[in-house]
């Protein structure tokens, strides 16, 4: 890989191959090793190999697959942390490299994160659990709390079996927000590598698909119909697409906030706000699906002109 501009850490993170997949190994190996910093952590790696996707290209993308595998399973001494690195880093990064080629704005990324969560979504519901289905995530849920279970009230052990059949789509949409970041990383890293200093691509300018309201609808409709065991999957399924119109609505908001010329710190109190409030969330999930439906963004940009 021949870095052409300057660029600090990322002028020697692309300046070859060995550096780079070296790097990311590094990275993926304290994903696993350090499970409260894994989700930063991967997100860094996933993003850091859409960026070699993207700027030195498809070929060098393969060969640091091999170095960073095979150094992760080095560096773990466990050799099934190559394979996960080619599933869980390799493969999410290398797509939304491809996603960020493919259009100048967010299009094709955002048809890799709908598959890339889809794909989690299934491998949650059906591969991981082995067909056991809720009751492997139940397992799993007790496991973890069973230090503090003695200090949870009747209620909330309610809510968090409640939760704990939603475990899939809380996972699958998780997955996507983490993607949706590792592409906002990747495309300011290589603006910043080639020196633009002004952002390109913002996440004011994510949109969905209009097709995806048809997914929402048969959502809807498979929850009102479906019964027992066939709820499971399309429950889950509503979490993940409520998860994917939350980004719409999210864009919709730093589209707003923008229009307005409110400075960073109105942008920041909103997501702590979304934070210290989680209920928020899903106001913000309908106001994606009523942004895409009635097409505000466009109204606003009307209204400005």
């Amino acid at each position: 890989m021949a870095a052409q501009t300057e660029g600090g850490v990322l002028r020697w993170f692309l300046s070859g191959r060995w550096q780079a997949g070296i790097s990311i190994a590094v990275l993926f190996s304290a994903a696993g090793l350090v499970p409260f910093l894994a989700a930063p952590l991967l997100l860094n790696c996933v993003a850091l190999m859409a960026l070699v996707t993207l700027q030195a290209g498809r070929k060098e993308s393969f060969e640091v697959l091999l170095i960073a595998g095979v150094a992760a399973a080095l560096f773990t001494l466990n050799p099934w942390y190559g394979v996960a690195f080619a599933l869980v880093a390799w493969l999410p990064g290398r797509l939304l490299g491809e996603g960020l080629q493919w259009d100048v704005q967010w299009g094709g990324v955002v048809w890799v994160v709908i598959g890339l969560s889809l794909l989690a979504l299934a491998l949650s519901l059906w591969v991981i659990p082995r067909g056991v289905g809720p009751a492997f995530w139940q397992t799993q849920m007790e496991h973890l709390l069973a230090p503090a279970r003695k200090e949870l009230s009747t209620t909330q052990r309610q809510v968090l079996g409640d939760m704990t059949r939603l475990m899939p789509g809380i996972l699958a949409a998780g997955m996507a927000l983490l993607w949706t970041l590792a592409a906002l990383l990747a495309s300011r890293w290589r603006e910043r590598f080639q020196g633009v200093l002004v952002p390109q691509r913002v996440f004011r300018d994510w949109v969905l698909p209009d097709q995806l309201i048809w997914l929402l609808v048969a959502t809807l409709l498979g929850i009102s119909l479906l019964h027992g065991n066939a709820l499971w999957p399309v429950q889950n399924l509503a979490i993940l697409v409520g998860g994917l119109y939350l980004l719409q609505g999210l864009s919709f908001m730093h589209l707003w906030f923008a229009s307005r010329g409110w400075p960073l710190f109105v942008l920041t109190a909103f997501y702590i706000g979304l934070i210290l409030l989680s209920q928020l969330l899903l106001v913000i999930a309908v106001l994606g699906i009523v942004d895409r439906v009635f097409h505000l963004r466009q109204r606003l940009a009307g209204s400005r002109s």
